[in-house]
């Protein structure tokens, strides 16, 4: 993916609700609501600790992205709403 695919999210997005959203494949994600992540796997490892989401309500509008070459690989939301931008 270049830059610029990243930047405008030409590869597309989705809404995802609560529950387990896995198979993803993603490099950003933003908050549409106050949310509850219980779980964020990038490239299939638990992350919310190195990301400052675990413990804590992401408020609306938060923007969560992982580095290039890696992947938002599944996110379990327990409350909430986020964007999901496709990797």
């Amino acid at each position: 993916m270049t830059y610029d695919q990243r930047i405008t999210g030409s590869r597309g997005s989705k809404l995802l609700i609560t529950g387990t959203n896995s198979s993803l494949g993603a490099y950003c994600f933003i908050a549409q609501e106050d949310t509850v992540i219980s779980s964020f796997l990038v490239n299939g490892v638990e992350a919310r600790t190195e990301y400052g989401i675990g413990g804590n309500t992401l408020k609306a509008g938060g923007l969560i992205t992982v580095p290039e070459n890696d992947a938002i690989t599944e996110i379990v939301i327990t409350s909430g709403s986020v964007i999901i931008y496709n990797g």
